[in-house]
């Protein structure tokens, strides 16, 4: 089986969840991907949960699900000697993807800038780019989510904003490092030229889907958005028998279909229902209609039944519904991977898109690696003997 990228060799350094994130699509599709993490373990592998809830930094969660198949080098970056074996793991690499403070990331690309005709690309992420004066300012998931406006966009007029769950913008930020990473290995490969590229997290995030910068150009103010059910209703979530069920029916001419699902076609063309003053008023009232048809259903059958009528909606997942969706299944969209240190096999997230040509499916989900797992591997393949590889354990640069 061939893969988009087998025979690409990649350097991941800085143990964080985002950096994990980024290089992880790269090394499902065939890349080498060396995962260049401090002796103590990174970020991603601190972060629960765990299985039983006992801490180690082999079983985390977000760990096994964003290093797989990637090769470990347990290094001290903080030493010449370990930004040295840096320098010579990186040498004829196609990409380094860095995520580390800018004063770390500096030396540290002026470095691999020494190497010349074997020196890699680099994609370098920072909260906020390597220059400016924010440059050294930290940031963590969500505060780089109240920077980018995305956080007021997720808000009601006069309400408090509420937050994403738990490291999505920060997987947001890996996906577009990710995009870029794929493009700088092929224009490289394509044209022989090296490429130094920031991804500062504040920008990736402020270009999103959600972001409110182009209405904002457009009328110079921050729109207002408008709470509650009662407002252009059906929209939002209603009960089902089983759970909830989100509407996006409140105009036409989702609102009509709806109305003769229920049997009652004459409330789209009633002025209670179709002045938007009028409307908020008299929601009970539709409620009563739209009340018992959900109760008397699950989730799927009334979607089944909305959708056949082209009535806009969708069931709300948890986690088990996902994964049991009958589409999820049939598409095997999460996949079982047997991981080391005593976990086991452990269902994660199946391919982001499909690729396929002659050879099948060139998406390989394989086991995240224990922490210094390739360090005699990797170090073999750069040159260093057994000596030279003793010399590095015992000095603390490598574990």
């Amino acid at each position: 089986m061939t893969q988009p990228y087998s025979g690409v060799r990649v350097i991941e350094v800085g143990g964080t969840i985002a950096a994990a994130g980024a290089t992880k699509t790269l090394s499902d599709f065939g890349a080498d991907v060396i995962k260049v993490e401090p002796p103590a373990g990174g970020e991603v592998r601190r972060v629960p949960p765990f299985p039983d809830d006992v801490p180690h930094l082999d079983r985390g969660a977000y760990h096994l699900a964003l290093d797989t198949g990637k090769r470990s080098l347990a290094l001290e970056l903080s030493s010449p000697s370990g930004v040295q074996v840096l320098l010579d793991v990186a040498r004829g690499a196609d990409l380094v993807v860095l995520q580390v403070p800018p004063a770390e990331a500096k030396p540290l690309l002026a470095a691999l800038d020494m190497l010349e005709g074997d020196a890699p690309s680099t994609v370098t992420m920072t909260p906020h780019g390597l220059e400016g004066p924010l440059a050294d300012h930290p940031e963590d998931d969500m505060s780089i989510f109240a920077r980018t406006n995305r956080m007021l966009r997720h808000s009601y007029t006069g309400e408090e904003p509420l937050r994403y769950a738990p490291f999505v913008p920060t997987m947001q930020w890996a996906s577009s490092t990710t995009a870029i990473a794929a493009a700088t290995i092929w224009g490289s490969r394509r044209d022989g030229e090296r490429r130094s590229v920031e991804v500062a997290a504040t920008e990736a995030l402020s270009g999103n889907v959600d972001s409110w910068y182009v209405p904002w150009a457009f009328t110079g103010v921050d729109l207002p958005r408008v709470a509650g059910a009662r407002l252009g209703f059906p929209n939002g979530y209603f009960e089902c028998s089983d759970g909830l069920l989100l509407f996006s029916a409140g105009t036409e001419p989702f609102f009509s279909r709806l109305c003769g699902v229920l049997g009652v076609p004459e409330l789209a063309t009633d002025p209670r229902f179709t002045d938007p003053l009028e409307k908020p008023n008299h929601f009970d009232e539709f409620m009563t209609h739209l009340g018992p048809y959900l109760a008397a259903r699950t989730r799927h059958e009334a979607f089944a039944d909305l959708q056949a009528h082209g009535v806009m909606c969708a069931p709300l997942l948890g986690v088990r519904d996902a994964m049991e969706d009958a589409q999820a299944v049939a598409r095997g969209s999460f996949v079982e991977v047997e991981q080391a240190a005593g976990v086991g096999a452990q269902t994660i997230a199946g391919p982001p898109f499909r690729v396929r040509d002659d050879s099948g499916e060139t998406w390989v989900a394989r086991a995240a690696p224990t922490l210094g797992q390739h360090t005699a591997e990797v170090l073999g393949e750069a040159g260093y003997s057994a000596e030279e590889q003793l010399a590095l354990f015992r000095a603390g640069v490598t574990a």
